[in-house]
């Protein structure tokens, strides 16, 4: 599973922009999310690559955690 870690992804508000464009690129996906560590995990089917994306255009700064 894809986790990012969200530097700017500080409040509830935040995790649900996340979650909802995380879900226009997979409906289906499963975010399990850390606001102290700001990082989310993402159980998808979709790439890495098109999480990232989808997060980047609802206005966060996601960087892929190894």
């Amino acid at each position: 599973m894809p986790t990012f870690r969200i530097p700017d992804m500080t409040c509830e508000q935040c995790l649900k922009a996340v979650t909802a464009a995380v879900h226009r690129v997979d409906a289906h996906a499963v975010i399990a999310a850390d606001l102290d560590a700001h990082s989310v995990e993402i159980g998808s089917l979709a790439t890495p690559a098109a999480l990232a994306t989808a997060i980047t255009e609802a206005g966060f700064t996601p960087v892929m955690s190894s």
